[in-house]
């Protein structure tokens, strides 16, 4: 018995024959592979890791706030910085800046009360959150 099959059949049963194989494949190099994680993974750590976690957790902790409690040395300090003082927007922040690019270095925090903008009141807010150390010599705090 002989089937006569039209080109459109022949072109469907070829193209459902490569998808089989391909499939049968792909089975194939799955089988092969190894086994990939599914999430959620869960992690344990010991107890000294946790621990040695939690003391370089409160380590940087620490850093970042010594890093915002720090004074700014008023000689080198960008206008970004000067705005995280209490009362300083960026308007004065500016003025700052460009008080000491026209002027050079402060010599002391008081030197700050030459900038327009700056009066006793303001000066007196800031100043425990001010240095003015020496152009050439930056200090870093303990």
């Amino acid at each position: 018995m002989i089937w006569q099959v039209s080109f459109s059949q022949k072109t469907t049963l070829w193209i459902l024959a490569a998808a089989f194989v391909i499939g049968g494949g792909i089975n194939i190099v799955r089988s092969l592979s190894p086994e990939r994680a599914e999430f959620p993974v869960s992690v344990t750590a010991s107890e000294s890791d946790q621990a040695s976690f939690k003391s370089l957790a409160d380590s940087i902790m620490h850093l970042r706030l010594v890093a915002t409690d720090a004074p700014i040395d008023i000689n080198v300090a960008t206008a970004a910085q000067f705005e995280k003082l209490s009362g300083i927007g960026p308007v004065l922040a500016a003025n700052i800046v460009k008080y000491r690019d026209q002027h050079g270095s402060f010599r002391t925090v008081d030197d700050l009360d030459k900038v327009n903008g700056i009066g006793p009141k303001r000066l007196e807010s800031i100043r425990e959150r001010c240095v003015a150390n020496p152009p050439n010599k930056i200090l870093l705090p303990e």
